[in-house]
């Protein structure tokens, strides 16, 4: 099996719209709303190098999504599902499977889209859910692109804040001794390294996942953090990370645009009560 890498972040949020007008200020280049043509729910997509941001609403989403997302969206806007890539989803369910978990079965979510020069396509992409009662929005999932260039689009790739890629995802967790194996099992391999305030997966190019306890991240982010905290769930995906050239113009953007932001470190951190729920920092490439 190849190394796992991150692929892709759900932010759920309702209505979309005003959370497509966050990403814009705060420096993203959000694609336009679409359709998930198999599922009926919607999002707007923000395409970088390797991974996207999904900003996504359930709207007519079958009631078996429905269920799934209603309690974390109750618990505010913010991140409900983060995916890894897949080779090949079949291999991935028969791989879950063995080592004792419950994946679901394949999810066709392809939409339509709009090359950068203009010509009409579609996407062809699948998803494999692979929730965990335990901590349910600590669930990750695994995707494929049949056609990559309908996802990671180059040409769409130009954002105001600079932002060329994410390199690290944030989970906090009251018990991340718990979410261990599960990690383990979807990772397809041990972790990188463990703490006492939890553990990280270094992916191929790099890229951090990383699931740490809440009074790690009050340390971490302080008052950035979002105000509903766990909201009684347990666990949550938490914050993004993204590399940018250059911090000052950055630094200059964001606050242009009217954002709170603090230097922490040599990097910028921006509240997640202005990105939609999702503790958002900036850092130097």
């Amino acid at each position: 099996m190849s190394p796992k890498t991150l692929d892709h972040f759900v932010i759920l949020v309702e209505p979309l719209e005003p959370a497509v007008a966050d990403y814009e200020r705060l420096g993203f280049h959000v694609r336009p709303i679409a359709r998930h043509l198999s599922v009926g729910s919607k999002n707007a997509v923000i395409h970088l190098h390797y991974t996207y941001l999904e900003l996504f609403t359930l709207d007519q989403a079958p009631a078996e999504f429905q269920d799934a997302y209603r309690p974390r969206l109750q618990a505010g806007p913010g991140l409900c599902h983060v995916s890894l890539d897949s080779a090949s989803l079949l291999d991935d369910q028969a791989r879950l499977r063995a080592a004792g978990l419950n994946p679901g079965g394949i999810t066709n979510a392809r939409r339509r889209m709009v090359h950068p020069d203009g010509r009409e396509d579609e996407t062809q992409s699948s998803c494999m859910y692979c929730w965990r009662e335990q901590h349910r929005y600590l669930s990750l999932f695994v995707s494929h692109h049949a056609r990559p260039e309908t996802i990671f689009v180059d040409g769409h790739v130009r954002h105001a804040n600079g932002a060329q890629q994410v390199i690290r995802c944030v989970f906090q967790s009251e018990d991340p001794a718990l979410d261990l194996p599960y990690f383990r099992s979807l990772y397809g391999r041990a972790e990188t390294d463990r703490t006492v305030d939890g553990f990280r997966f270094l992916g191929p190019r790099g890229e951090v996942s990383e699931v740490i306890t809440p009074a790690a991240a009050r340390a971490r982010y302080g008052a950035a953090m979002p105000v509903q905290g766990l909201a009684g769930l347990g666990a949550l995906p938490l914050a993004l990370h993204y590399r940018v050239g250059s911090i000052a113009p950055c630094e200059q953007y964001l606050r242009g645009a009217g954002l709170a932001v603090a230097a922490v470190g040599g990097a910028l951190v921006v509240p997640a009560a202005q990105a939609c729920g999702v503790v958002t920092v900036f850092e130097a490439a």
